[in-house]
């Protein structure tokens, strides 16, 4: 009986992860995230694959959480890719790419794998670590004017919180 028992509870888990809802980026494809001051709603940075490799021409996918309006997806604009929030493949190599932003193209960010999982690494305060979260601080709400770009990850060596500020 117990084990009739503890294989219902299985499947009963097992059907709840099935239909729950999902988050706006599968913890296993999203590298990191942008917000800015001006609201709630934020950038994802989602690495994209074709046939489990890391799609070099185009190595991840840029979207808007719109968290202010239900936490819909929605993609960004022409604009907002080509001018703000998207990337510029630097190098490609066998199953990596590098990459840097559109609004600041001296960060360089290496898209890749570590113990399985993909990453993003890039240099935060003078060491290599795992991007996780960019910040902008806008000069007003309405402006397009950033007064700096916090960036926050993960050290590759001892796994410890690093951050540094771009000021503008």
């Amino acid at each position: 009986m117990k084990s009739l028992f503890t294989f219902h509870l299985s499947l009963l888990a097992a059907l709840l992860l099935a239909v729950a809802p999902c988050s706006a980026a599968e913890p296993a494809t999203q590298l990191f995230q942008f917000h800015r001051s001006t609201n709630r709603n934020y950038i994802c940075y989602d690495v994209q694959q074709s046939n489990g490799r890391l799609d070099t021409k185009k190595p991840i996918h840029v979207y808007w959480i719109r968290a202010e309006e239900d936490g819909a997806k929605k993609e960004l604009s022409f604009i907002q890719r080509t001018l703000a929030f998207g990337y510029k493949v630097v190098s490609r190599g066998d199953n990596e790419a590098t990459i840097h932003l559109t609004a600041y193209n001296k960060l360089l960010i290496r898209i890749c794998q570590r113990q399985g999982k993909w990453v993003a690494l890039a240099t935060i305060n003078g060491q290599e670590a795992y991007l996780t979260r960019l910040f902008a601080q806008m000069r007003s709400p309405n402006s397009l004017h950033v007064e700096y770009v916090d960036l926050f990850g993960k050290s590759t060596a001892t796994g410890a919180d690093v951050t540094e500020r771009i000021k503008q």
